[in-house]
């Protein structure tokens, strides 16, 4: 019985190998580690053949298990990085200046005539698509282009006026 069903798993189980090779070379990026995770992921087969009896797609369900062991690997290599007071005062200041960036992007956006703002705040704060946009502003799809281009040409130009100050 046990060699039979040695057997079939090899039948069944060892075609696959390729294929679950080369997805775990693709998601680790080399050839040794996609071995020792497909090896690994054969003994999970193989210890788990029981089991393996109702699974309808023996080739989906390889591939799901060699990502899962891909991502379980990878989620442990992740380095981790200790912050100090550095690290810290240099996310602040990034922060800072991404507040200054959006409050001058506020700015200028308040400065374009009423409807090519609000086609920018629709467009780029509530991420509208332009069909959304038209119909709440009540125009064409082919004007909310033609507004939201008159905007950015103008913010293009106000933003190199304010660059050369």
């Amino acid at each position: 019985m046990k060699r039979d069903e040695a057997t079939q798993f090899k039948h069944d189980y060892l075609p696959l190998q390729p294929a679950m090779q080369r997805m775990a070379e693709s998601l680790l990026g080399s050839e040794e580690d996609a071995a020792d995770v497909v090896q690994d992921c054969f003994v999970t087969l193989w210890n788990d053949r029981e089991k393996l009896r109702r699974v309808v797609n023996r080739e989906a369900w390889c591939i799901m298990l060699v990502k899962r062991r891909c991502v379980d690997l990878l989620r442990k290599r992740k380095p981790t990085v200790e912050i100090d007071e550095r690290t810290m005062a240099m996310a602040e200041e990034e922060n800072a200046e991404r507040e200054e960036r959006l409050r001058l992007a506020m700015e200028l956006i308040d400065r374009l005539p009423e409807r090519q703002a609000e086609a920018v705040r629709l467009k780029h704060f509530d991420a509208d698509d332009t069909q959304h946009i038209a119909a709440k502003l009540h125009i064409s799809e082919g004007n909310v282009y033609t507004l939201l281009s008159r905007a950015y040409s103008s913010l293009k130009q106000m933003i190199q006026q304010y660059e050369q100050r």
